[in-house]
């Protein structure tokens, strides 16, 4: 049994560098992905961390429409990673956001995205205003 536990423990710390060392998994791009249900399109939003699923959300300037960004798909970069970056709770990011829908657009439902693109960014962080 001692023997067994020691090939083991070996062949462990022998092959733990080769798995270390493999890339991380390649993410398909948010627009043209092959789960796009539609052209991807611009709004004005307000997004932010909701409690619920998906927690990220984009309310739609002037309406109250909102957009879920989903995580549910693997594999999708579901938003650019300096967008990502700036997402916390308590903060409240709007600008101009480039979305890529999951789903169709029905009324009384979240239709779910990915963000391609966000620019003209505005960020309000609420923490930082509780502290004054």
């Amino acid at each position: 049994m001692k023997a067994q536990f020691a090939l083991a423990a070996i062949l462990f710390l022998a092959l733990e560098p080769v798995v270390a060392q493999q890339p991380e998994e390649k993410l398909l791009p948010c627009k043209g992905n092959p789960e796009q249900v539609s052209e991807c399109f611009r709004i004005r939003g307000r997004l932010r961390i909701y409690n619920g699923t998906p927690s990220l959300r984009i309310w739609r300037v002037g309406t109250k429409r909102i957009l879920g960004v989903s995580e549910a798909h693997a594999g999708i970069r579901r938003m650019p990673e300096s967008l990502e970056e700036k997402v916390g709770f308590g903060i409240d990011i709007f600008g101009d956001f480039e979305v890529c829908p999951f789903t169709p657009e029905t009324p009384g439902e979240m239709q779910f995205v990915c963000i391609e693109s966000a620019s003209n960014l505005v960020i309000k962080d609420w923490n930082k205003e509780q502290k004054k």
